[in-house]
């Protein structure tokens, strides 16, 4: 049953841009509000079902807040607030990489799930990376919420449904690339392959 429903959650994280954009245009915001606050029923479900206790008050930050946009659209008649959403969860994202810097770093903390032992030169790039995974979110939350307030509806469904997409692949790709060649700890994929050829890994042991 989770999984069923984190399929459906992923699947209307990346139709309810258009979903918005199409209710929004019929001007159908009680349409459009009662989408969202379906999808983050939908959403927090399987979150519970896998949270932890002492996770639950935080996992339930981001549904609230959404609740909260949706009713606010609904009740004023202004879709404007519906369009909130995805700025929102990707503040709450930024902010998290941010706070995580006090204690073990979001992307350490992902790294060690794949390399248990990292050196002091990764554990440094790990935690530059989460600093700049931080802003680089909050920066495109900002730049969704300027769409959603003074830009076209289709402007900011563009940017929603497909432009933010790309500039996170762009930057998760930009990073990547930095560690293979910094640290040549390269793996089987294709994209490993090409980058050890032209950056090749410093041999061990006589030669």
């Amino acid at each position: 049953m989770k999984t069923v429903l984190g399929v459906i959650s992923a699947l209307f994280i990346v139709a309810s841009p258009w979903v918005l954009y199409w209710t929004l245009s019929q001007q159908r915001i009680d349409v459009a509000a009662a989408v969202l606050i379906g999808w983050v029923i939908v959403r927090t479900i399987p979150v519970l079902l896998s949270a932890r206790r002492e996770q639950r008050r935080a996992a339930l930050q981001l549904p609230a807040i959404a609740l909260g946009f949706a009713a606010l659209g609904w009740l004023s008649g202004n879709g404007t607030w519906l369009l909130v959403l995805p700025s929102a969860t990707q503040a709450t994202f930024g902010l998290a990489f941010l706070r995580s810097l006090s204690g073990v770093p979001l992307i350490e903390h992902f790294a060690k799930m794949i390399k248990p032992e990292l050196s002091p030169g990764e554990l440094a790039h790990c935690r530059a990376w989460t600093r700049i995974w931080g802003f680089y979110l909050l920066a495109l939350a900002a730049i969704g919420l300027g769409l959603a307030r003074w830009a076209p509806l289709g402007v900011w469904t563009v940017y929603v449904g497909v432009v933010s997409y790309a500039l996170v692949g762009a930057l998760f790709a930009v990073e990547y690339v930095i560690r293979k060649i910094r640290f040549r700890d390269y793996g089987r994929n294709p994209l490993d392959w090409l980058l050890g050829k032209l950056f090749p890994a410093a041999r061990s042991g006589l030669s």
